[in-house]
């Protein structure tokens, strides 16, 4: 297979696991652009040390930019696009549309690689992307083998995932962690509310964590739709994790079949109730989520049998780390047995698990796979040595050639030249990545060179060859960024959005001046044939098939709809004679993201404050009031929840037993769950648990070209009546209003 195997570098160590255990690509973050900013990371001369490291053993290096960028960031973002240049890396990964303008300005000699953050799920999206410079996509995580394949010979590489942790959420999609506790998963820095208890109905556990996907068993079907890069998860793993993980993947890859024996070592080095095979087949709710635990869940490796005793099923070392699981508990054990044997340990109660989380001896053998040179650089030399002329090195990898020239060789007073020992200091080459192949000597017997200088001049020899190897004379060029000019609107106009026809009716009578039909259901859209103008929003994650049906519906009655929001990727290209609204799910937070765009109008990142909204230009609409999606998902908390075997795609469940529960936290914060229905499957959207309202601070939104209303319920009609007179300029009554948040329009986000 010709697929390049793409690893994880937290920091150093795991960048020389990665390498030295086979893989052809790493990528890496550095400073404040990249969606793991709580990662070691690599920053000025450690980036241009890892850029020449992965390099000088043909290695590519992708840097990730793959964050939200504000305007007022903008120049702090192009100093890291300079850095980045100049340090010979080969390709950035970005999600913010505008960064991928100003990267492709500054620095044309880069690949630009679209990141999953930007959720590209679909042909449209694929296509758009080959159009506007990308050389690769990341596809979204939630992607069938068959939209993969789909998505392949378009002029454009595709790459997905392999390996390691999922997001429960269509990434680049989710605001849970910024709505609950300000730290944006969009800017690098998610708290993983996915990974806590929740409520539904009588089932309680993680339910919207994941198991960790694995892909080595199937790499050959992946292949086979059309995918060029397999990528393993984990920057923020240990190293020992990546060269566990990229030395098994590399062997898969090169065309050996997984073994037993490489499973238990990936479940052993971090595994989340086994593993999944994600939604490459369609999604097997059940089989994605484990509710039980929602970290790292180890390995089962013997039982108590007795109070007091324990039995092994495997050999055990001091320097495991172990455990007795008992019901949700861990009880820290140490011993060391071999397998079979009985061990009494007092804490051991009859019916513990004997859980290994951690492998010393896996360990150490994963340490010592990076510690050594796996991956040398062969190369030849020639001293030359001739008494009373300069000593000469040349040294040459092939392509490259490095010779320097010494001091004066002297003539020996006693012994003759010893050969042998000469060669023997040239070899030393350990700690370089440098291994001579071929090594010639052109010498007098009587000449006398020491040891040190020796050693220097192999040590210059070799500096020099790395130079030559990795050396790039890159500069950024400069971007003129302009600030787009700012609407100053008269007053916004007043739009309800829902996907309720009969309350969208309601709406325009309370004093709605336009209405946003948000279809819950793509296989009732006629419904919406009932109303008279309206804007049609099309769901930001939605498949090829359910796309094309949408658009063929939007054509057909185009005489009724007079504006598209478009809130993916996908949507960017379409020819629609209507006007076309930038939704805020394309994560908008920069002026040349919203050029990137180029709507008519647009609705910023709803995790901008005010402030930052104002430094941006162009005719804007605020969310003013609703239930604000949190994420995106495709597939099932409830058949999960309920160890419902068979496809996500083919449930219908829901038409039948009235819809889903909410999800309750550990706070009691309800969250609803609403279903986007179509017939390849449901989109649920996981609602915040609050809605917005900002009725208290409409003085603060005048300068939006529209407010939007989110509403779900005839209890909200009154709050239209309340917009429609902060708009008008009468007095409005706030008395009674429901618990509510004003998002991140004054709090932002980390």
């Amino acid at each position: 297979m010709s697929v390049e195997l793409l690893s994880p570098a937290g920091d150093f160590d795991a960048l020389k696991a990665a390498v030295q255990n086979g893989a052809d690509a790493v990528y890496l973050g550095t400073g404040a652009f990249n969606a793991r900013r709580s990662a070691a990371n690599f920053d000025g001369e450690a980036l241009r040390q890892a850029v020449d490291y992965c390099h000088m053993r043909c290695v590519r290096v992708h840097v990730t930019l793959n964050t939200m960028v504000k305007e007022d960031e903008l120049p702090a973002l192009e100093n890291a696009i300079t850095e980045i240049y100049a340090s010979g890396a080969d390709a950035f990964i970005i999600q913010d549309l505008g960064v991928a303008r100003i990267a492709a300005e500054m620095a044309p000699d880069m690949e630009l690689h679209a990141s999953t953050q930007m959720a590209v799920h679909s042909r449209r999206g694929v296509e758009y992307l080959a159009s506007h410079g990308f050389s690769r996509v990341v596809l979204a995580r939630e992607m069938t083998l068959e939209e993969i394949r789909a998505c392949s010979g378009l002029g454009i590489e595709l790459e997905t995932f392999a390996h390691g942790a999922l997001c429960t959420a269509c990434s680049g999609q989710c605001l849970m962690s910024s709505m609950i506790g300000g730290r944006s998963g969009n800017r690098g820095l998610c708290a993983q509310p996915c990974r806590m208890l929740y409520r539904m109905g009588n089932a309680e556990g993680y339910l919207l964590s994941t198991r960790d996907l694995m892909t080595a068993g199937f790499i050959s079907d992946i292949a086979a739709a059309g995918v060029g890069s397999l990528k393993i998860e984990g920057r923020l793993k240990r190293a020992e994790y990546v060269a566990v993980t990229t030395r098994i993947y590399r062997r898969v890859i090169d065309g050996e079949r997984i073994t037993s024996s490489d499973i238990e070592e990936l479940k052993q080095i971090f595994n989340r109730g086994g593993f999944t095979d994600g939604y490459y087949y369609g999604a097997e709710d059940s089989r994605l989520l484990y509710s039980e635990r929602p970290n790292n869940a180890g390995q089962k490796i013997g039982n108590a049998v007795n109070d007091g005793v324990v039995i092994p099923d495997r050999d055990v070392l001091d320097a495991d780390n172990l455990a007795l699981r008992r019901g949700a508990d861990d009880i820290s054990v140490r011993f060391s047995a071999r397998r079979g044997e009985k061990v009494r340990i007092d804490k051991a109660r009859k019916g513990d698990i004997l859980v290994r989380y951690a492998s010393g001896e896996q360990l150490v053998r994963a340490r010592e796979s990076y510690q050594k040179e796996n991956r040398p650089v062969y190369c030849s030399a020639h001293l030359m040595l001739k008494a009373g002329a300069n000593a000469r090195l040349l040294v040459t990898s092939g392509t490259h050639t490095a010779e320097i020239t010494g001091d004066i060789v002297q003539s020996a007073l006693n012994r003759p030249l010893d050969r042998v020992r000469v060669e023997q200091q040239l070899r030393k080459t350990g700690g370089t990545g440098f291994v001579f192949d071929s090594l010639t000597l052109d010498c007098d017997d009587d000449a006398f060179f020491s040891v040190s200088a020796i050693n220097a001049l192999r040590r210059e020899a070799l500096d020099e060859l790395r130079d030559r190897i990795c050396r790039v004379d890159r500069r950024a060029l400069p971007y003129g960024h302009a600030p787009l000019e700012s609407c100053d609107p008269d007053r916004p106009v007043l739009r309800a959005q829902s996907g309720d026809v009969a309350l969208l009716k309601k709406a325009l009578s309370s004093g709605a001046d336009e209405i946003v039909f948000a279809p819950d259901d793509m296989r009732m859209l006629d419904k919406a044939l009932e109303l008279g103008a309206f804007a049609f929003a099309l769901p930001p994650v939605l498949p090829d098939i359910e796309l094309d049906k949408a658009l063929e519906w939007i054509n057909a009655h185009i005489d009724r709809i007079n504006a598209v929001y478009m809130s993916n990727v996908a949507h960017l290209a379409l020819d629609l004679p209507v006007r076309k609204i930038g939704d805020f799910t394309l994560n908008m937070a920069n002026d040349e993201s919203v050029r990137a765009v180029g709507a008519d109008e647009y609705t910023p990142s709803l995790e901008l404050t005010l402030s930052e909204i104002g430094r941006l230009g162009g005719k804007k609409e605020f969310v003013v009031y609703g239930n604000i999606p949190v994420m995106y998902l495709r597939h099932c908390p409830k058949r999960a929840s309920r160890g419902i075997q068979g496809k996500h795609a083919g449930c219908r469940m829901c038409d039948k037993d009235g819809g889903l529960e909410p999800l309750t936290d550990r706070t009691g914060a309800e969250f609803a769950l609403k279903r986007l229905a179509t017939d390849s499957g449901c989109v649920i959207r996981v609602m915040n648990s609050v809605p917005l309202n900002m009725i208290k601070h409409a003085d603060k939104l005048r300068n939006a070209c529209a407010w939007r209303m989110l509403i779900d319920n005839e209890e909200d009609l009154k709050c239209v009546r309340l917009f429609r007179d902060a708009i008008d300029g009468r007095a409005v009554d706030t008395d009674g209003l429901k618990k509510h948040t004003t998002g991140h329009y004054f709090r932002g986000v980390e």
